[in-house]
């Protein structure tokens, strides 16, 4: 009888947890100013039970200004995994297979490969601002986009880790770059295939490159027909691999329009404003969401029309509701994680690290799918979530060392 009482526990526990072993164990990188600080994912999830203790466990601090991150898995035992880190003068690739779960190596440590941005001059190199920078990825290609200064009519610089033949330690021996791209109020990314598609504000065109290496006169290069929004400002370009297109997001002094083009077709369709009035200010894209994220007005799941777009509230109840989004990355296609503000909370409580379940429509998640982290505790002593340097900028989650117990 007590067997199969045991049993049955377990099988609860089973269904109500998923599992009894936790996940493989994993940080969250969370970038703002001149500071990067790692969370263990394990004591942020909804899916795993809280343990009461503390998920940061360690930051860089001091560093120059922190632009994006971007984390690479290793490809083959010879290579590292690898966290790229953006800087306004250079992109330093470093090796995260030191961490442990409950432990922050020094930078030194971990084998720091850095790559300064020039011009490309052979005798007098000379260095390039990339201090508006940003980075896009790709399966065989990291992308730095360096915007020029406003107004001055320079060519944005792009610069490529070409990651589909490196060396031993999984870093290219150099960037490929700069590739100068002549366009004005312009936003880049990749597609799974490698491609660059590159969306011109002033033109009022987008264009697919079929290797992002193109320098954009040779043949194959694909242009869609203009689309005519001047006063729309283009602030984000997102990939979206089940169909095979991009969005884009425009914003103007009062409204926000959505783009999205087939990349298989010419045309392009630009939805009328959210009926709602509501102006999100990026985009992120999973399987089953494509999310819009405003730091006045909250998070909602996208669904668009050809003439406008909807943005769709999550269900009332998953606490979702009344917060300022900053920043959010995916895990996978499993997880979303935000850096996000109580706007109403006291100074130490308004930082956050919301979890969800991106696998499910935004609107359809229940209270188990979301987990709000914050410092709000029984023990104030425990700061959770550190107060950000300043808008958070990137997040990252890469895999970390679980540490063995000692043996006895």
């Amino acid at each position: 009888m007590y067997r199969w009482m045991t049993l049955l526990l377990a099988a609860a526990l089973t269904a109500c947890t998923g599992s009894y072993e936790p996940p493989a164990p994993s940080f969250l990188a969370v970038a703002s100013g001149d500071r990067v600080d790692f969370y263990l994912t394990t004591r942020l999830r909804p899916d795993v039970r809280d343990d009461g203790q503390s998920p940061l466990i360690g930051a860089w601090t001091g560093l120059p200004q922190v632009l994006d991150l971007y984390h690479r898995l290793k490809q083959s035992e010879q290579q590292n995994n690898r966290l790229w880190v953006l800087h306004a003068d250079r992109l330093t690739a470093y090796s995260t297979d030191p961490f442990f779960e409950d432990a922050v190596p020094d930078l030194s440590a971990l084998d720091p490969r850095p790559f300064l941005f020039t011009d490309g001059s052979a005798d007098n190199p000379q260095p390039v601002d990339c201090s508006r920078g940003y980075l896009r990825s790709s399966p065989g290609y990291l992308l730095a986009v360096c915007p020029p200064a406003p107004n001055t009519g320079a060519p944005y610089a792009l610069y490529l880790a070409d990651f589909r033949a490196v060396p031993p330690g999984g870093v290219p021996d150099k960037l490929i770059g700069p590739i100068n791209v002549q366009a004005s109020r312009a936003v880049f990314t990749l597609t799974t295939s490698n491609a660059l598609v590159i969306l011109n504000g002033d033109e009022g065109r987008l264009e697919l490159r079929p290797d992002a290496q193109m320098t954009g006169t040779e043949p194959g290069i694909v242009r869609s027909n203009t689309y005519n929004q001047p006063f729309f400002e283009p602030r984000e370009l997102v990939y979206d691999s089940a169909g095979n297109r991009v969005f884009g997001l425009l914003r103007g002094s009062t409204d926000a329009l959505l783009l999205t083009w087939n990349l298989r077709e010419p045309s392009v369709n630009v939805s009328g404003p959210d009926p709602n009035g509501r102006r999100p200010d990026q985009l992120l894209a999973s399987t089953a969401n494509v999310y819009a994220l405003s730091s006045q007005q909250g998070i909602f799941r996208v669904l668009f029309a050809s003439d406008a777009f909807r943005l769709l509230d999550p269900a009332g109840d998953v606490g979702l509701n009344g917060l300022s989004y900053l920043e959010g990355t995916l895990e996978g296609d499993r997880l979303l994680y935000l850096a996000a503000e109580d706007p109403g909370a006291a100074p130490d409580q308004k930082p956050l690290i919301v979890v969800l379940n991106s696998q499910k429509p935004l609107e359809t998640l229940l209270p188990s799918d979301v987990k709000i982290n914050s410092n709000r505790s029984s023990n104030p002593s425990a700061l959770r979530i550190t107060p950000f340097a300043s808008r958070p900028v990137s997040m990252a989650v890469f895999p970390v060392q679980e540490r063995q117990p000692a043996a006895r």
